[in-house]
């Protein structure tokens, strides 16, 4: 299963595997956007990085 953790209007989309917390969830979620974050601040892939406005009335707000 694949959930959408959203900071702002960014969504970062975790693989969340059998057994894991919210914890568990909300650290991968963090590591991915600040993964994101330091690409997007050295442009290594600003030409492949999409901002898109995400709304939704499911998933994790953070």
């Amino acid at each position: 299963m694949k959930v959408t953790v959203s900071f702002g209007q960014t969504g970062i989309v975790v693989p969340c595997k059998d057994g894991w917390t919210v914890r568990d969830l909300i650290q991968q979620a963090t590591q991915r956007y600040r993964k994101l974050l330091e690409q997007v601040r050295n442009s290594q892939f600003m030409s492949n990085v999409h901002f898109r406005p995400y709304t939704s009335t499911k998933g994790v707000n953070l």
